[in-house]
Order: C-alpha cells, then sequence, then structure tokens
C-alpha cells in the first residue's frame, strides 16, 4: 500500500523541466541570431571566439551544439569527439571599419597610413583562436603590411570592433555583420573574400544533443535562416 501510494505521488508530481541546451556561437552571430532564439526554444546561448570554444568543449563543457566561424576548428572538434554532425551554414565576410576623421577610406589608404605611421592602433581579433583574426591577418600580409600594422587584439571579433567604436583603435578589420550595425559614423568598407582564406562557417551538432539545439541547427540552415544570414551580410555557402 505505501509503495502504491508513492508511485501515485511521484506520478502526480510536476516533472522537472530538462536544462536548457547549451550552445556555444561564434562572436559574429551576435546580432543575426537572437532572433532566431525564442524565449521558449530550450536552448542557452554564449558567444566566443571559435577556438576557445572548441577547446572548453573538448576539456568537457558540456555544449550541445556549436556555431563555428570556420570549417577548421569544427574539423579539429570531429576529430576528436566521434558521432558529431557537422554542416556549412555561412560565408563569413570581413569589414574594414575606421573611425570618422581617421583618414582611412579604403584598404590603399589604410596601408598608406600605416605605413606613414599615422596610425595608433588597428584592431583585429586574435588570430590564435579567432577566425577573423586570422583572415585580418591574410589581408595585412596581402598588403605587405602584416608586420608594421600596430595591432591591438580582441578576445573576438566583437571585441575587437569594440575598440574601434570606443576610439581605442582608429581602425579594425571585423566582421561584417557587426559592423553594418555598429553605429557611431563609422566608416564601414566590405573587405573582398578573395584577399584571405574563406571564412566557411560551420556548425557542429554534438553526439546525444538535444531536441532543442538540432532544431536550432535546422533553423539556421533552413531557407529562412539563409535570408536572416544573408540580410545580416553573410554570404552563403
Amino acid at each position: 500500500m505505501i509503495r502504491l501510494f508513492l508511485l501515485l505521488l511521484c506520478l502526480a508530481l510536476p516533472a522537472r523541466a530538462a536544462p536548457p541546451a547549451l550552445v556555444g556561437a561564434a562572436a559574429d552571430l551576435r546580432l543575426v541570431l537572437p532572433p532566431m532564439v525564442s524565449a521558449n526554444s530550450g536552448v542557452t546561448v554564449t558567444y566566443g571566439s571559435s577556438g576557445q570554444m572548441v577547446q572548453q568543449a573538448l576539456g568537457g563543457a558540456p555544449f550541445q551544439l556549436l556555431l563555428l566561424a570556420d570549417a577548421s576548428h569544427a574539423e579539429r572538434l570531429a576529430a576528436a569527439v566521434p558521432g558529431t554532425q557537422r554542416r556549412p551554414y555561412a560565408l563569413g565576410r570581413l569589414a574594414l571599419v575606421a573611425r570618422p576623421g581617421s583618414g582611412i577610406t579604403d584598404l590603399a589608404s589604410l596601408k598608406a597610413a600605416i605605413a606613414a605611421g599615422r596610425i595608433r592602433h588597428l584592431a583585429i581579433a586574435n588570430p590564435q583562436h579567432a577566425p577573423y583574426g586570422a583572415a585580418a591577418r591574410a589581408v595585412l600580409a596581402g598588403l605587405g603590411i602584416a608586420d608594421r600594422a600596430p595591432l591591438v587584439l580582441g578576445e573576438n571579433v566583437a571585441q575587437a570592433l569594440s575598440f574601434v567604436s570606443n576610439g581605442a583603435a582608429e581602425a579594425g578589420l571585423v566582421a561584417l555583420s557587426l559592423a553594418r550595425a555598429a553605429g557611431g559614423g563609422l566608416l564601414v568598407v566590405p573587405v573582398p573574400p578573395a584577399l584571405h582564406p574563406p571564412l566557411v562557417q560551420t556548425l557542429v551538432v554534438m553526439p546525444g544533443s538535444s531536441k532543442a539545439a538540432r532544431a536550432l541547427a535546422d533553423r539556421l540552415t533552413s531557407a529562412d535562416g539563409r535570408r536572416i544570414l544573408a540580410a545580416a551580410g553573410f554570404g552563403l555557402p
């Protein structure tokens, strides 16, 4: 009788909701991703650089879905964790941003300003773990100024843009998706994709991911998701 009573009591108690699925997203998605994630989607999103998030995942962080800014970090994670699923979802676009009055209007004037020592700080994401930083370094190398550029490094591309927005740097090479919405009178010039290795932004669905995490991955790669990404300045794979 006692066992029957306890069983009925357990059945009467409300089921405890599963914790939200943890999603790691590249910093260039800060503006485009929130509209895709409703309040009841069952996911919690944290933003950062792709390299750092992959390192955290390999160290045991309970990410169920990672939305990375390139393919190489996704490949590294997939090689270490059997059962992952990968899909490209966007092509990252780089942009030159410059403060009003800096005299920088395009890549040629940026090169001239650096060569003449007229620029004190150029902001990029840290190329050691941020794909946009590595792309920015490739652009500077192509211009022949990689060793002379007075770099200030952000932990991710969003922080690099903030250095330009708050005046800590006169210019920067950052994500076009973030630069378009920066405001503050900043000059924004898209960088031709041919000037750097392609940023094939790739998502990684981890083994055992929840229905909510998989639904977000599906939405990002759906026709609606592609439309939203394209409107924000991303290319499409």
